[in-house]
């Protein structure tokens, strides 16, 4: 476990704590997928608490951790967690790294931020409550145009999906080396380039081994290429390989 990660699970770690110190839940910032799979790997979580995950919606990518004394239910309600909806980009359509950049530009630390839903027009942005009111005061311009933000109070019931080309393909196998020539498009011995080379993770975790079984609901990251949910295995061709259906993030 190299440092940050030892600092992650301190971290982790010492909520625990702080729920038996206080007899309440507490929570965590905002975790992405890479220390969430270091605290599912390194962290054991002691008897006598409740954990939960949450980043706001169901696909919600940047979750915080919030640990609960043992007779509490845990609620996402209690997360100390907004929603803004950011609507401007009416000009210059703006994409996930205008609204990020110029958060970020305020001095935002990107663990008080969640996952940037973007839309035609407006994004949802999931953030700490801690700093809702600093931005709503303070975040008037996204580039050179005009933004209005708005807190969402009941954001639970908004509906929000992820947005996906569907790719349909096949590949020689389940192996990681032949899903990610079919995902990439690229031959065998590239996608094996990839995986030596560490340019590929499997929800969230660096595979060197070209030979690693990939299955259904698995994430598949590759650097340079994009990130792809493994959404199913479709049956054999005639020719005994594997139809796979691909859902790749836009």
């Amino acid at each position: 476990m190299d440092h940050n990660d030892k600092l992650l699970a301190a971290r982790t770690e010492d909520l625990f704590s702080l729920c038996e110190k206080y007899s309440s839940p507490v929570f965590s910032d905002f975790l992405d997928g890479a220390e969430q799979a270091v605290i599912h790997d390194k962290v054991i979580f002691p008897f006598g608490y409740n954990v939960m995950y949450s980043g706001g919606f169901d696909e919600a990518e940047k979750k915080m951790l919030g640990v609960f004394p043992e007779w509490t239910e845990p609620d996402a309600l209690e997360f100390p967690m907004s929603c803004l909806k950011i609507e401007g980009g009416f000009t210059k359509k703006l994409n996930h790294r205008d609204y990020l950049g110029t958060i970020m530009s305020l001095g935002i630390a990107q663990s008080k931020l969640g996952d940037i839903v973007v839309n035609d027009g407006f994004a949802y942005v999931f953030l700490h409550s801690d700093i809702t009111g600093y931005i709503k005061d303070n975040l008037h311009k996204i580039g050179n145009q005009g933004v209005s933000v708005t807190e969402i109070t009941n954001f639970g019931d908004i509906k929000i999906e992820r947005k996906y080309k569907t790719i349909g393909t096949v590949c020689a196998s389940g192996r990681l080396d032949a899903v990610v020539g079919a995902a990439a498009n690229v031959s065998r011995q590239i996608s094996s380039g990839l995986i030596n080379g560490g340019k590929v993770k499997v929800n969230h975790r660096e595979i060197t081994k070209v030979s690693e079984p990939v299955k259904e609901g698995d994430l598949l990251s590759i650097r340079g290429y994009g990130r792809f949910l493994i959404h199913s295995f479709d049956g054999e061709t005639r020719k005994n390989r594997l139809h796979i259906t691909l859902k790749q993030y836009i």
